[in-house]
C-alpha cells in the first residue's frame, strides 16, 4: 500500500491492445520508473478497444501471456486482465474506475502517448477524466502538445523519454511481408511472436 517514503503507492497504467508487446512498450514503462514518476507499472491489455476492435489480431490472453512473459524479469511491472472481454466496456473510464474501487490506498496515473492526445476529448466520459485521473504524456517529438486538450486536464506531466519509433502496427507489417522483427521486441519472444502472426496474417490473406 505504501511504498519505501511512506507514501501512498503510485501506479501508473499502460494501457491498450498490445498486439502484441513490444520493446516501445517496455521503454516507456521503463522510464517511468527511471524518472521516478510511479513506483509501479501496471500493464492492462484491452479485452476490446473503442478505436481499434476489428483489427486486433491475436486473442486476449495469448497479448496477456506475451506480456506477462515479457515483464517476468521486473518486479515492479505487472499486468492485469481487468479489462477481460465480458469484464468491462473497454474504455478508460471503466477501467480507472475499477482500479480505484479495488485499490482505494494507491494513486494511479494513466500513460498517454503525445500522438494519441488529440483523441484524448473523443474518449468515453472525458469530463470524468480531465477531472480526475493523472496524466502521464509520452513526449514524442514529432507531435506537439495540443493547449485545446491540455488546458482542459486538471493533473498532468510530461514524460520525457527518448521517442521510440517502434509500433505494433510495423511489426504486424513487416511479418505480413516477411520481414525480421528483431530488434522491435523481447528476444526470449522473438520466435513466439513471429509464428503466432504468422499463422494469423495467413488467415487474413
Amino acid at each position: 500500500m505504501y511504498n519505501q517514503s511512506g507514501q501512498a503507492k503510485r501506479i501508473a497504467v499502460l494501457g491498450g491492445s498490445f498486439d502484441p508487446v513490444h520493446l516501445g512498450h517496455l521503454h516507456v514503462a521503463e522510464h517511468v520508473l527511471k524518472m521516478n514518476k510511479a513506483d509501479e507499472v501496471w500493464f492492462v491489455p484491452a479485452g476490446s478497444h473503442r478505436f481499434k476492435q476489428a483489427n486486433i489480431l491475436l486473442d486476449f490472453d495469448a497479448r496477456l501471456n506475451l506480456i506477462n512473459k515479457s515483464i517476468v524479469s521486473e518486479p515492479r511491472f505487472k499486468s492485469l486482465d481487468i479489462d477481460r472481454a465480458g469484464m468491462g466496456d473497454g474504455s478508460t473510464y471503466d477501467i480507472m474506475q475499477k482500479l480505484k474501487q479495488q485499490y482505494p490506498a494507491y494513486e494511479f496515473s494513466f500513460v498517454i502517448g503525445m500522438d494519441n492526445l488529440a483523441q484524448l476529448p473523443q474518449w468515453y466520459n472525458f469530463a470524468w477524466l480531465k477531472d480526475n485521473v493523472r496524466f502521464l504524456l509520452a513526449v514524442r517529438p514529432e507531435y506537439s502538445p495540443d493547449p485545446a486538450v491540455i488546458s482542459q486536464l486538471k493533473d498532468y506531466t510530461y514524460l520525457n523519454c527518448p521517442p521510440s519509433s517502434i509500433s505494433s502496427t510495423v511489426i504486424r507489417q513487416r511479418l505480413k511481408n516477411g520481414l525480421s522483427i528483431q530488434g522491435l521486441v523481447a528476444h526470449q519472444l522473438l520466435i513466439e511472436i513471429t509464428r503466432l502472426y504468422k499463422d494469423l496474417l495467413k488467415e487474413k490473406l
